[in-house]
C-alpha cells in the first residue's frame, strides 16, 4: 500500500469481499487503516468541524485514518468510494475528530470508531483493522460456551491452517453494546496479545499490517467454524487435531504456544 490510490483500491476490494462472503449484510461491518506519511497528499483538505471521537487517544494524536462510513454498505463502496469511504485527522488531544477527504454523502465514520481508535493505539504496527459479521463464527457463539481458550483450540483442532495463521489464538468477548466503549476497552485488552477477537453474538475483528492480512485472518477462523458446524451436525466429533499433532504443526512451523493457557 505505497501510495494512497493502493489503499483505497485494497479497501474497496476488501468491503466488496466482505459483502460477496455475506458477513456484510445491509450496513454491517467496519474497516479502518491508519495511513502513512506517503500516504498523505494536497488531495486532503480540512472540509468538517471537529466531532467527538467518544474516545481519547492521545499516541495518535493528529494522525490521519481512513474509515468506512456510519450506515454505509459494503457492496456500495465499489461503486462510490469517496461517498462511502473518508479519511479523518485526530486532534491534538486524540479525542476529536474532522473529516479530510470523502465522506461526501455527509456520513461520519463507523459507529465502531471507539473500538478501532483503541485497537490502532495498542497494535500501531497492525495499520489496519476490519469488523464483520462471519455467520458460522457467530452461531458458534449461540451453541457453545466460549472462552478464548475454548474457542482457539476449537478453531485449532478443525484444521492445520489454523494453527499457522493465528498461533497467537482468537480472543472471546462476552456480548456488549455494540458501539460502546466497553466494548472498545475489551476489544483493545484482547489485542495486546493476539490479533483476533471475536464478539460474542456480534461478529469477529482482526488487526493486521494491511488489510489482506486482517481479511486472511478472518476467512481461515471462519472456514474452520464452518468445518466444525458441518462435521458436529452429522454427530460426535471423532477425529480432530490432538495435542500431539498441533504441537508437531508447531514444532514444523517454528510457532511459539503458550499451551498452558489452552
Amino acid at each position: 500500500m505505497k501510495t494512497f490510490d493502493d489503499l483505497l483500491q485494497q479497501t474497496i476490494n476488501t468491503a466488496h469481499d466482505l459483502w460477496l462472503r455475506g458477513w456484510a449484510e445491509r450496513n454491517a461491518g467496519n474497516i479502518s487503516v491508519h495511513l502513512t506519511e506517503t500516504q498523505l497528499g494536497p488531495r486532503f483538505a480540512e472540509n468538517t468541524d471537529w466531532c467527538d471521537a467518544g474516545v481519547a487517544v492521545p499516541d495518535l494524536a493528529g494522525q490521519h485514518f481512513l474509515f468506512t462510513g456510519s450506515g454505509q454498505h459494503m457492496r456500495n463502496v465499489e461503486r462510490d468510494p469517496q461517498g462511502t469511504l473518508g479519511v479523518i485527522e485526530l486532534d491534538e488531544k486524540g479525542s476529536r475528530y474532522r473529516t479530510v477527504w470523502g465522506f461526501s454523502r455527509g456520513c461520519v465514520p463507523a459507529s465502531e470508531l471507539p473500538a478501532h481508535l483503541r485497537i490502532h493505539a495498542t497494535r500501531k504496527a497492525d495499520r489496519a483493522v476490519v469488523h464483520t459479521h462471519p455467520t458460522n463464527i457467530i452461531a458458534l457463539t449461540c451453541i457453545l460456551d466460549l472462552d478464548a481458550a475454548s474457542l482457539t483450540r476449537l478453531l485449532w483442532e478443525m484444521h492445520p491452517e489454523c494453527l499457522v495463521v493465528f498461533p497467537d489464538g482468537c480472543g472471546f468477548i462476552e456480548f456488549e453494546i455494540p458501539g460502546g466503549d466497553e466494548l472498545a476497552k475489551a476489544t483493545a485488552e484482547a489485542l495486546k496479545t493476539r490479533r483476533m477477537t471475536v464478539w460474542q453474538h456480534h461478529g469477529i475483528v482482526a488487526a493486521g499490517p494491511e488489510l489482506d492480512t486482517a481479511f486472511g485472518l478472518i476467512d481461515t477462523a471462519e472456514k474452520a467454524a464452518e468445518i466444525y458446524l458441518k462435521a458436529a451436525s452429522l454427530g460426535p466429533l471423532k477425529n480432530k487435531l490432538s495435542t500431539a499433532q498441533l504441537k508437531a504443526l508447531a514444532k514444523n512451523f517454528n510457532l511459539k504456544i503458550d499451551w498452558a493457557k489452552l
